[in-house]
């Protein structure tokens, strides 16, 4: 059993993901991990970048709602509903966060972003990495990065875990079961993991009433099987997962609905360690994945004596192929270097009706419209670390990246329509400093670029919604930012801080410009962000407890291309939650409650012309969370959220559920 002090520190580090990377560094031996802010394996408390990894542990003692519910406690991570969760970074929106499965990134075309398709019960850990990252990660690195590592083999030849979960607010369920093991076959060994589940929620329940419709679904199938002779690993992973749900929007004429947005993804991977003296790690993948999307909306307005009620349908198919290969080397004790190639071949088709009814006199116009699409992208990239004294570690990186999208073929109701062409290259680059003065303390200074290529949707395509019809643009530029971060962290005895300062600098934002019904795609606007994101948390050393803050402050401006700026640009200035935990130990069973509050400031967001688009109240909620870990291998997780049956709205995201209860159970034989 670990000193009740020990434990506490490591299990109140937990709950905001930051701090036991921080702790277990301090208090134990750990394996270092590669984690996407660098390239290279690195200890979280070294990184120059800021980065939270979450260990599969900790996802275990937390209710797997979705992906978005296990990161909403990051300090600067915000989350988004649309129908389907997506998560944002630093203000930025979900289209400018890279979402990577196994290291390789999932596409979207679409204005919205890129929601997370994974099951959260198939994990072994998620990296999440804060500010332009786009040097390592490549395109949608301008807020951050979310690497998402699944489970690979178990040590035995044979295991089984269950997961079942009842959701009170939504009368919802998830369930899932998993087999994996390892089993030694001549001179190798091959590992094995295959994973299915199942989530199902109704309309969600507030204190005011039930959200109609907001009910939402999906399902996974996912398997590994991988082969270690040596120094050398061989494998092959694939992915089935099926999401579905209704937007609720608060309107009975005002109707989207995402029937279904499906996943099928297969990779192909090579890992080789230590094949010679300098080169330490190479590995190399190959990867397919294709997404359905079925968009669905239906508006209807009144103007004048007439009522016109258009009903849109997008029925889009995205096939994606990449390759990846990069190299980890050591040309001398001093320095450490990191170079990779990335090729990713992205098409869409997209098949758009447009159905126009007129009352009176009753009579319904309408358009179809097809389009071919697709976008190659080729990046070279390399980061570089050298030991400058026994204490200060410099980074230097960068990546050339050459995109070009083609407009392959379009018709308008069976007639050929013009079709275009873009391209663009782009040279970016990242800096960074550690200077670590003891083993307790580390100080850093980071500099880092980001960058997102325009889609195939507003490079190309033609798109209505909500009444208004959008044109693509193919000579947009890429959107690009640049990160200045100071930050520190520590971790001694019973005390754990990360703190982080930064400043972004975002140009040339893809914005619609509209007049009337119809509009287009511009480079016209900009931003700029300056805040402070802080965890800290001391365990007490009495009866087990550990209080701890985890928050975000934030002044986001927005510039938009006609010279109006604001700081009401949709992101609250403070965000996070603050608690106390206990852990406890008795019979062979041991586990933790925390009680926390959670929160956001008030929140507006002001157009062009300053006038007021959307805002939400700020917030704070009483929640409670148990753990338990049983003999036998049962673990135990409750929720309580929203103790005090609150009225709350956080900004881009559904009315919040009443006082409700998350219950989980899993069993591992």
């Amino acid at each position: 059993m670990q000193p009740p002090l020990r434990l506490a520190v490591l299990a109140a580090a937990s709950l905001t993901c930051t701090a036991p990377a921080l702790a277990q560094d301090e208090l134990r031996e750990l394996a270092t991990v590669t984690v996407v802010g660098t390239g290279l394996p690195t200890e979280v408390m070294q990184s120059p970048v800021s980065i939270t990894v979450i260990p599969a542990e900790d996802i275990e003692d937390r209710a797997p709602v979705s992906i978005a519910q296990l990161l909403r406690d990051i300090p600067g991570v915000q989350i988004s509903e649309e129908g389907i969760e997506r998560i944002s970074i630093r203000g930025e929106t979900a289209r400018r966060v890279a979402i990577l499965i196994d290291g390789q990134k999932l596409t979207d075309h679409t204005n919205y972003g890129q929601p997370v398709l994974v099951d959260p019960t198939t994990i072994e850990r998620i990296e999440v990495v804060r500010g332009s990252s786009s040097v390592v990660s490549g395109s949608s690195a301008i807020g951050g990065v979310i690497n998402i590592i699944t489970k690979r083999g178990a040590d035995k030849p044979f295991t089984f875990s269950a997961t079942a979960g009842y959701l009170s607010a939504t009368r919802g369920y998830r369930v899932s079961a998993s087999a994996a093991g390892t089993v030694d076959i001549g001179h190798g060994a091959l590992d094995y993991n295959l994973s299915l589940g199942k989530m199902k929620q109704g309309d969600r329940r507030t204190p005011d009433g039930v959200l109609t419709p907001s009910d939402v679904h999906d399902r996974n199938i996912s398997g590994h099987l991988g082969y270690r002779s040596g120094q050398h690993y061989f494998g092959v992973k694939a992915q089935a997962f099926d999401l579905a749900a209704n937007v609720y929007v608060g309107q009975s004429d005002f109707l989207i609905s995402l029937p279904h947005r499906d996943l099928r993804k297969t990779s192909l991977f090579y890992e080789g360690t230590q094949l010679a003296p300098w080169l330490t790690k190479l590995s190399a993948s190959l990867y397919r994945q294709t997404i359905d999307r079925d968009f669905r909306n239906d508006v209807a307005v009144d103007a004048g004596p007439m009522r016109i009620r258009v009903l849109s349908t997008s029925i889009d198919a995205q096939a994606t192929n990449g390759a990846n290969l990069r190299a980890e080397m050591k040309f001398s004790p001093a320095s450490r270097t990191m170079a990779g190639l990335e090729w990713e071949d992205d098409a869409l088709t997209a098949d758009k009706a447009t159905d126009t009814t007129r009352t009176p006199p009753g009579s319904t116009i309408t358009t179809l419209r097809y389009d071919d699409a697709s976008t190659r992208t080729f990046s070279v990239f390399g980061q570089h670390e050298i030991t400058l004294t026994d204490q200060l570690t410099a980074t230097l990186g960068a990546r050339g990246t050459r995109v070009r999208s083609d407009h392959r073929a379009s018709t308008t109701g069976g007639t050929a329509n013009p079709t275009d062409q873009s391209s663009d290259s782009i040279l970016l680059g990242t800096a960074g400093l550690v200077w670590v003065p003891s083993n307790r303390l580390a100080l850093r200074a980071n500099i880092s670029q980001g960058y997102i290529h325009p889609t195939l949707g507003q490079l190309f395509l033609t798109t209505t919604g909500g009444g208004v019809t959008l044109n693509g643009n193919p000579d947009l530029k890429p959107e690009t930012s640049t990160t200045y971060e100071l930050g520190a962290r520590y971790a001694a005895g019973g005390t754990v801080l990360d703190a982080t300062l930064f400043h972004a600098r975002s140009e040339d934002y893809i914005a619609t410009v509209s007049t009337g019904t119809t509009g287009t795609y511009q480079n016209v606007d900009a931003a700029r962000s300056t805040g402070i994101e802080l965890y800290v948390e001391h365990a007490l050393g009495v009866w087990g407890l550990s209080p701890y803050v985890s928050l975000a402050a934030m002044r986001r401006q927005l510039r938009y291309g006609n010279g109006y700026q604001t700081s009401e640009s949709g992101s609250p200035s403070l965000a996070g939650k603050t608690g106390l935990r206990k852990d406890w130990a008795a019979g062979g069973a041991n586990g933790s409650i925390d009680v926390y509050l959670r929160g956001e400031s008030r929140v507006r967001m002001r157009d062009e012309s300053g006038s007021s688009l959307s805002g939400a109240a700020g917030y704070v909620t009483l929640n409670l969370r148990a753990s338990a870990h049983l003999r036998h291998d049962w673990i135990l997780v409750a929720e309580l959220n929203n103790l005090t049956d609150r009225n709350y709205q956080p900004y881009g995201q559904m009315p919040g559920a009443e006082r409700s209860v998350n219950l989980f159970v899993t069993r591992k034989f």
